[in-house]
């Protein structure tokens, strides 16, 4: 069968992804290397079997019959998910020329492909920002909106030929989802036809119906159309800050070069390095540059088995000599998540602590640590740090939206390291740190004040989130000054002893002054701010 974009090649149930694979692969090939070969789509229902793109781990799921499904790790973007019986996966072989050779778009494409399909069965799909794949939205009894996906999406390009592509489940058997996180979400949000119920299409049926739709989509590039509908609101004139080149950020950038360090200001881009490298400042990131957590908003890299690598273990007298050499007498140091450690890191914390009272004993220390999974024996350790004097671990967003932003934790798991903290050693400063902008509502925020006092936490920062690149999720929406000044009036009416709220606020932002307010003031019991004599 041919469509005037594409030639279909309709493969016979129950072959293996294997298979399917190669024929990709020898496609994607014959395109490179023969100008006048078409584009192809090809239409499978494979054999059980796990996938995992090149960026993710695989988590083997435990118990029968899961143990027998094989695991293959595929040269595509996603984390891991699962082909089987009752599951129509298309792969377009496609000259990205029909998107102006732009992965992104050619993905909006892909997505609208699903919700034309779901649409010509009555069906009506969804997108989520940040959240690549086709979605359905199901009301709750209490009003609130449940969203499933029907349809994941993960694709590979060489020499600007796509492979891989879109699958969707028809009558799958969604236990083997519920046994894996999916592209990092809990299995359970995986749905199907035959789930969401009526009449399920045959895959004979179903397989027209895709057709139909991809050659709706691809008979002109919708690009303008797509990129407009998910553009970026426009940044407003009060996201500014001043471009980095003054002679202390660039002996601060020099000092941190030749210490081959890493730190969290170049990482995140953050917009503050300018202003805060200038005051010879910066905010060391220990344990690599590579985090094994796939948060949405984040910029470092992701890390695999295969890549991630062991600690240096001469970084914390590095970073010590940095804090000497810099004459700082309060250093933030943070790290990346290294879940694949058996301690997480946490005696490396407890070293660049030991390292720094030797070499910079006039120095104080501010931690920003990751969530440890929640073990508390693990944060014992990092507690017993010396100079430790501000414990920072930041919830970074609302619940309602933890899935979709921070989809490796668990809000009531940050709240417990917090209050935890507080518990082993109540003279040590709590601090925790949030991002405006992602979706959630001032409600929500305010809620999640309430909920940091609740754990005791005394410091607390808010600021915008920024897109640091197009693979990050996009901004939602631009916090105005007078919204950030609002949510410090009501978060010093409830007990915190500092809160910095502005746009360009960052975690470590001043943070030589959040320890100095912090400790400059008291809170009782009943959550009353009152000045201390200093």
């Amino acid at each position: 069968m041919t469509v005037e974009r594409f030639e279909v090649i309709d493969r016979p149930p129950g072959e293996t992804f294997f298979a399917a694979l190669a024929l990709q692969e020898e496609l994607v090939r014959r395109k490179i290397t023969e100008s006048t070969a078409g584009n192809y789509l090809i239409l499978a229902e494979h054999q059980e079997v796990y996938t995992y793109g090149r960026t993710s781990a695989p988590e083997h799921p435990d118990g029968s019959p899961f143990d027998a499904v094989p695991w293959v790790p595929v040269n595509r973007g996603g984390g891991v998910t699962f082909h089987g019986p009752g599951q129509l996966v298309a792969y377009p072989v496609f000259d990205l020329s029909c998107c102006g050779r732009d992965v992104h778009v050619f993905l909006r494409m892909l997505e609208q492909t699903g919700l034309k399909f779901l649409a010509k069965l009555g069906i009506k799909g969804e997108t989520l920002n940040g959240l690549t794949g086709v979605w359905t939205a199901k009301a709750g009894k209490d009003g609130s909106v449940l969203h499933k996906k029907i349809a994941s999406i993960g694709i590979a390009v060489r020499r600007w030929i796509s492979y891989h592509g879109i699958a969707i489940n028809i009558s799958t058997d969604l236990s083997y989802f519920q046994a894996i996180s999916p592209c990092s979400q809990d299995g359970r949000v995986m749905t199907s036809l035959a789930q969401l119920g009526g009449t399920v299409p045959s895959m004979t049926e179903a397989k027209e119906v895709l057709v139909e739709s991809f050659a709706e989509v691809f008979t002109e590039c919708p690009k303008k159309a797509i990129l407009t509908a998910q553009s970026t609101p426009v940044r407003p004139a009060w996201i500014r800050n001043k471009a980095p080149g003054s002679p202390e950020y660039l002996r601060t950038h020099e000092l941190v070069r030749s210490l081959s360090l890493h730190t969290v200001c170049e990482e995140a881009k953050c917009p503050n390095i300018g202003e805060c490298w200038a005051h010879r400042t910066a905010t060391f990131m220990i344990m690599g540059d590579e985090c094994t957590r796939r948060c949405r908003f984040c910029s470092v890299r992701d890390g695999t088995l295969s890549t991630l690598k062991p600690l240096d273990i001469m970084e914390p007298h590095r970073v010590a000599e940095a804090i000497a050499k810099l004459g700082l007498r309060h250093a933030v140091i943070t790290s990346v998540n290294r879940d694949d450690l058996p301690d997480m890191g946490a005696r490396h914390f407890l070293r660049t602590a030991q390292e720094v009272s030797l070499l910079a004993p006039a120095c104080d220390l501010e931690f920003l640590i990751p969530d440890l999974r929640g073990q508390r024996e693990l944060l014992e350790v990092i507690l017993e740090s010396p100079r430790l004097v501000v414990l920072n671990h930041n919830v970074e967003t609302v619940p309602r939206l933890y899935p979709k932003v921070r989809p490796g934790a668990k809000f009531s798991r940050s709240l417990e390291i917090l209050r935890l903290a507080g518990e082993m050693r109540p003279d040590i400063i709590r601090k925790s740190g949030l991002m405006a902008g992602l979706g959630e509502s001032a409600d929500e925020v305010l809620q999640v004040m309430e909920s940091l006092r609740g754990a005791k936490v005394q410091v607390l920062t808010i600021g915008q989130y920024l897109q640091p690149t197009a693979k990050q999720l996009p901004v939602q929406r631009f916090v105005t000054p007078d919204e950030f000044a609002s949510y410090k009036e009501a978060g010093m009416r409830m007990g915190f002893r500092h809160v910095e709220s502005g746009p360009l606020v960052r975690s470590s932002y001043h943070a030589w002054r959040h320890a100095h307010e912090a400790a400059s003031r008291r809170t009782d019991e009943s959550g009353n701010v009152r000045a201390a004599a200093v």
